[in-house]
């Protein structure tokens, strides 16, 4: 029977440690992750800046031209008429 009341007792004392404890953690917890997001959202912010054009800024990007895969000379050209 003492055995019994000595694990209740460092049950309810655990339980209640931890419920003293845990509004720490979970702000702890909170702020780490809020640091995070800001970091993240900083870096999304600096690089869209870097890439931000002024107003009146013109800005030509030049694309390759790509060439045809198929050969030129595969295939017929077919006219067609259109009949009425």
């Amino acid at each position: 029977m003492k055995v019994v009341f000595t694990i209740l007792f460092f049950i309810f004392l655990f339980g209640y440690i931890f419920r003293m404890l845990l509004p720490y953690m979970m702000r702890r917890f909170m702020k780490r992750m809020e640091k995070k997001i800001n970091e993240q959202f900083n870096n999304a912010n600096t690089a869209n800046r870097k890439q931000a054009k002024r107003e009146g800024q013109i800005m030509i990007k030049q694309t390759d031209k790509k060439e045809k895969k198929v050969d030129k000379n595969i295939g017929d050209y077919i006219d067609f008429e259109e009949e009425k």
